[in-house]
């Protein structure tokens, strides 16, 4: 018998299996055992290396920061927000104006019709009392 150490494509350590001997050594895998100490051993150029895992790294604060905008940058986007809140204020405002003014239009059309009609009625009783004379 003989035990031989298996690994994933990538050369991640998976598990050992024990064959007999006559057993060709299956693919991705190795008679070298990673060692004991290793927490996380890669089959990498025919030798076992512990990888550093993403977990165990420091995390690198300046990359993070970097991300992070200035307060001049945040400044300019509360002004680039202000700024498109005010232009949808002044758009709303116009389009109230608008229809203001096409009520007031509308409003002074029928002024006109009612002092027309006045006007009228007061010709008709003008005619009226002048008959009423003769």
């Amino acid at each position: 018998m003989k035990r031989v150490y298996l690994y994933l494509k990538n050369g991640k350590y998976s598990c050992y299996a024990d064959i007999l001997d006559e057993v060709k050594l299956p693919p991705y895998s190795t008679l070298i055992g990673p060692p004991e100490a290793m927490i996380n051993p890669y089959w990498i150029n025919n030798q076992w290396v512990d990888k550093e895992r993403v977990s165990d790294k420091v995390p690198n604060y300046q990359n993070v920061l970097a991300a992070l905008p200035t307060t001049e940058q945040r400044l300019a986007m509360q002004q680039s927000q202000q700024i498109a809140l005010l232009q949808t204020t002044v758009m709303q405002q116009n389009q109230a104006n608008v229809k203001l003014q096409s009520t007031n239009q509308q409003q002074e059309k029928q002024i006109n019709q009612l002092q027309q009609l006045f006007m009228l009625t007061n010709q008709q009783q003008a005619v009226t009392a002048k008959k009423g004379e003769n």
